[in-house]
């Protein structure tokens, strides 16, 4: 059976996109390097808890937001969490007063860029 095996974003701040990643969602820095693709341009390997790489973000600093920011062609990304987790995520947000909704058991919060996250408990 296929499954996602890792999700690829662009930003223009690498930075802040990582402490959203990292501080807010709980995923784990794994390396800043160049990118090995698109020369001049630096990328962000971030993982699960098992150590795998999920999430890449690729800094594009000339990077113009669409219509609707943060979206580009992706509409959202959707992420599980264990029970647990996903009531620490939210207890997390609410102590940093950061913007979310909740509907139907599920989060959905924004990311440094706008992207829109959907985050529910497995």
């Amino acid at each position: 059976m296929i499954r996602l095996d890792h999700a690829s974003i662009m930003t223009a701040a690498l930075d802040e996109a990582i402490d959203f990643y990292v501080d807010v969602l709980g995923l784990t820095l794994r390396v800043v390097e160049d990118d090995p693709i698109r020369e001049g341009r630096r990328r962000a390997m971030l993982t699960d808890d098992d150590g795998q790489d999920i999430l890449e973000i690729m800094e594009v600093t000339e990077m113009e937001h669409p219509t609707v920011p943060g979206r580009g062609g992706i509409h959202h990304l959707g992420f599980a969490l264990p029970s647990d987790a996903w009531h620490a995520l939210r207890s997390r947000l609410d102590a940093e007063a950061y913007p979310y909704q909740e509907q139907e058991n599920r989060l959905f919060v924004r990311d440094a860029d706008g992207l829109v996250l959907e985050i529910e408990p497995r």
